[in-house]
Order: C-alpha cells, then structure tokens, then sequence
C-alpha cells in the first residue's frame, strides 16, 4: 500500500468517525458564520433580535447534531426543521439578506432521508418556516412575494434531484450487494483455494478452501503476509521453498504464472499437491495494485500420474526380458545359413519390428525413471560435433528416400562432460523428428556453436511447424502435435519428452520456436565443462574441420 493511498484510508476513517448530522450542521454552519462576521465587521447589528434567535437555535441544532448518538432518534429528526426555523428567523432584518438560500440544504437533507415525502415534507417547511415569517415581516411588497416562492421553489427542485439521485443510487447499491453476495458465495463454495494480496504482499481476502491449505502449510498460524515460511516444499517433495520461491512471494512482485507445483505439509503421508496459478490486478490507471492466486489441490491427480508411471516401468521392465530372448533366439535363426530366402525375408521383417518393440519399451523405461529424478548417466569427455556427424551420416539414406536436404556446420572439437550415449539420442531424436516432419524438397540445418560457457545444439527445418497452443505441452509424455495427428505420421510422443529429461539431467535446456507451415528451430544449450585434454573424446568419425557439409 503506498504512503498516498495510507492517508486517503485515515482520513476516510477519520471522517467516517463523524457524525453525519454534524456534517450536516456544519455545511449551513460555515456560511451562517462568514455572513456574521461580515455583519460585525460592518458594524451592522439592526434587527438582531430575530436575527440573534435564529442563530441561537442554530448553535442549539449544532449541539444536538455533536451528540447524534447520546439523544433521542425524534430529536436528531427535527434538526432539519429547526434549520429551517433558524434560517427563516435570521432572515428577518431590515432590507434582509442572502441566508434563504440556505434553506436549500435542510430540504436536501429531508429529500435524502425519505425519498419523495421528504421532498415535500421540505417544500412545505420551507414555505411555512422561512416564506411565509418574511411575507409578515417585510409587508405585501410583490418583490418581497416574489422571493418568498422563489426560495421554496428552488429548494424543492434541489431536494427532488437528491431524492432521485438517492433513489438510483439505492438501486445501484442493491444490486452490487446482490452481486457482492453472489460472489461471496461462489468463492465460499468453489473446491479452489483464493487468495488476494495487496502491493506490499498483504492478505486482503482468503475464501475458506484456503484457510484449510494454509492450516497445513503453516501449522502454527499465519500472519497474513506473503513470503512467510512454512511446511511448503518444490516438487520433489522434500526441498522446502525459499521465502522469494513461494507463490505468495512471486505473485508480490507482479509476476504473472501458472501451474506453480509445491507441496503442503511436514508429514509425507499426508502432503497436499498444490497447482499454483497467479495474476497481477490493475486499476484503470495501469497502476498495480496487487495479486490474486488460486490453489488447486491435485493431490490425487499427481498420485494417478505416479500410478501410470509405475505401471508403464513394471509393464515395460516385464516385456524386454521375454522380448531380448526373441531378438537373441531370431538372430540365432538368421545366422543359419539353411533357412530359405523367403523365409529369412520374413524373419527379417520380424527382426525389425522386434528391434522397434525393443526401443520403444527402452523408451518407456527411460521416460519412468526420469519421471522419478533418477536418469542413469554416465559421463565422460565427448565431442559433440563427431556425435552430431555422426547421427546425420546415419540418417541421410533416410533423408535420401523422402527428398530431404541434411546440411551441418559444426564447431570443431566441442567438448563436453556428457554421457555420450544419451547425448546421441538426444541429437538423433531431434535430427530425426526433423526429417520426419519436412515434406519433400525442404531443408534441415544441424549446428553445433562452441561458446565459452556453453555448447549449443540447434535444429532447423522447413517442415510442417507446431501450433502455438501444442508447444507448451510438446515436451510432455504421449502427446503429439496436432499437426502430427492430421497427416498421420507415426509415433508414440516419446521422443521429445526423453530429449527434455535427458538435457535437463545434464543441467542444461531445450527451447523452441515454430510457426505452422514454416518450420521449427530446437536449441539445446548444454553447459561448458572443462574437460582435461588427458581424457579421450569419444569422437569416432569427427573430420576435424571447423564446418562439415552433408548434402543429400
């Protein structure tokens, strides 16, 4: 809350602190006393025992007003009408004055309280209270007429404006009660936990479903304030969240995400999933002026998603065995020089769907234990240029067959600490894609860039490209683009995710950028280690040169 709106909130207290029919005396009292102090500057003090009475049951209405709430609710309700006493008595000087006018503001105040029977309710005391005492006083002058209607006439349009005004505005009122009511209920009954925070991170509002979420996080109690510590842990389960990592936190300093994951509680047995989506709140000034962040519980779901990965490990652990005993057993047969041509072309085909059968539940298992934080890696000094060659030479009579261009500039000598078998996959799993998703005629770049704190892989083709609302989830398990589905081209999703899981275990970060029917960009940046020329690259095949072009 900044110092500003701080003291626009005390003086709105301070004033709500005040009793409203003081308010009221004061508004007639301000212009009764300049009126006077002009009179005795002027030395005018003619007719001023009417004059004197009036401002006598002035100071009595004012007193009456300062203690609204220590006398009866009759007297309080008569003050307009002594108002109205009061301005028609000190009215009543030779050659008069300008305080009729006055009068406006007792009706006012009536047409506020009771709507249309205020309005004339003020009308009618007008004329009898401040009119008519004048009509007796100055004589039937017709000018004297003349003012005696105007001022009951004025006063009543202005109290039938206010009492329309109050009208619609009561109407209004009502209906943003209703609607506030409404809202009231549907956060006190949605299965979401809200939360809305102010610019300096206070709570301003938290709906029930999220009093339960924060009784887990923080046993003790919470005081209201974001980045407060407590039972509230990173997705691993077990790393407990830095103050400037919590969602709270985050939400405090205008940022904007969703689908934060963290988990509640200190007993594992009994630890709450939390989805954490937050949004910034803006006036129509463009100022900010604070956050609102939903929790949603997906406990259950995060159990059904460890469930499948259990299941898709056990099945697949289950089925490499028997299938590595078909692989060895067919190979056996192949290698027998009696089996006949037609034969052996039919056990071949079999070989080659087993050897598929064989990588895609290699696949399985490699995504499971990803999955699980535990990628078997086994690194030493690499070239990542010679892998890259490596890859396309093994590709291009498959880029050949479907009329792709494969081009390479790499780096020479890009050495990294990797495990280089991952490291392969990585970079085939993308050239493959690829070639896969160009149609003929087109074109896919391979580069390596040896940077000083980095390596970094890209891949660029001019295929079919990805749609903006598939790329956030392209690096999930199972899903394919839907570029993919419409053309029908083969695959699992698989390989994608494992590229994802195998960069990050090695600390480094694949990006993308697409547009449909132009193409896709990968970029894998891997980090830079610096690798003892003692050790032996595995950089079989490597040409040495600083750009090798393979051209199909």
């Amino acid at each position: 809350m900044t110092e500003e709106t701080r003291e626009s909130e005390l003086l709105r207290q301070a004033v709500s602190a005040i009793p409203k029919p003081l308010i009221r005396q004061a508004l007639i009292g301000v212009p009764v006393l300049f009126e006077l102090a002009v009179r005795l500057l002027l030395g005018d003090v003619s007719g001023a025992g009417h004059y004197g009475e009036g401002l006598l049951l002035l100071v009595v209405a004012t007193a009456v007003a300062a203690v609204a709430g220590r006398v009866p609710a009759w007297l309080v309700a008569a003050l307009p009408w002594v108002d109205l006493a009061a301005v028609g008595l000190m009215r009543l000087v030779p050659d008069g004055n300008g305080l009729g006018l006055l009068a406006v503001l007792p009706t006012m105040w009536l047409a506020a309280d009771r709507q249309l029977r205020g309005v004339a309710m003020g009308f009618l005391g007008t004329l009898v209270l401040v009119s008519l005492p004048s009509i007796g006083y100055y004589g039937m002058d017709p000018a004297w007429w003349s003012r005696a209607l105007l001022i009951p006439t004025v006063a009543g349009m202005c109290a039938l404006t206010v009492a329309g005004a109050g009208d619609l505005w009561a109407r209004q009122n009502r209906r943003l009660e209703e609607s506030r009511a409404l809202n009231a209920a549907i956060v006190s009954t949605v299965d979401v936990g809200l939360v809305a925070v102010d610019d300096d991170g206070g709570y301003r509002a938290v709906n029930p479903r999220q009093e339960q979420f924060l009784a887990v996080a923080y046993p003790e109690g919470h005081r209201g304030l974001a980045g407060q510590t407590g039972e509230i842990y990173g997705p691993d389960r077990v790393t407990r969240l830095l103050p400037e990592e919590l969602p709270s936190t985050r939400a405090a300093r205008r940022e904007h995400f969703r689908d934060q994951l963290i988990w509640v509680g200190a007993d594992p047995a009994h630890q709450r999933a939390l989805s954490v989506s937050a949004g910034p709140v803006i006036d129509v000034d463009g100022a900010f002026r604070g956050s609102v962040l939903s929790y949603h519980d997906v406990t259950d779901l995060m159990a059904a998603l460890r469930v499948k990965d259990e299941f898709v490990a056990s099945v697949s652990h289950e089925l490499r065995t028997p299938l590595t005993s078909i692989m060895g057993f067919l190979e056996l047969v192949l290698d027998d020089e009696v089996v006949s041509p037609s034969v052996r072309e039919q056990l071949e085909v079999i070989h080659r769907n087993g050897e598929r059968l064989l990588g895609l539940v290699g696949d399985l298992l490699l995504t499971a234990q990803a999955a699980e934080g535990r990628m078997p890696l086994t690194k030493q000094a690499t070239d990542l240029s010679a892998l890259a060659e490596q890859a396309v030479e093994q590709l291009l009579p498959r880029a050949a067959a479907k009329g792709v261009t494969v081009r390479c500039d790499l780096a020479p000598d890009a050495m990294l600490l990797v495990d280089p078998l991952r490291a392969r996959q990585v970079v085939d799993n993308l050239v493959c894609n690829a070639v896969k998703y160009t149609p003929v005629g087109g074109t896919v770049v391979l580069t390596v860039i040896d940077l000083a704190g980095e390596v970094v892989l890209t891949v660029r083709d001019t295929g079919i490209g990805i749609a903006a609302e598939d790329r956030e989830r392209l690096f999930t398990r199972f899903f394919r683009a839907s570029e993919a589905h419409d053309l029908a081209i083969q695959g699992v999703g698989l390989g994608l995710a494992i590229c994802k899981s195998i960069v990050d275990a090695h600390g480094g970060t694949i990006e993308l950028d697409s547009e449909v029917g132009r193409g896709s960009t990968f970029r894998v940046r891997l980090p830079r280690v610096n690798v003892e020329p003692s050790l032996v690259p595995v950089s079989a095949g490597a040409s040495g040169s600083s750009a090798a072009s393979l051209r199909v």
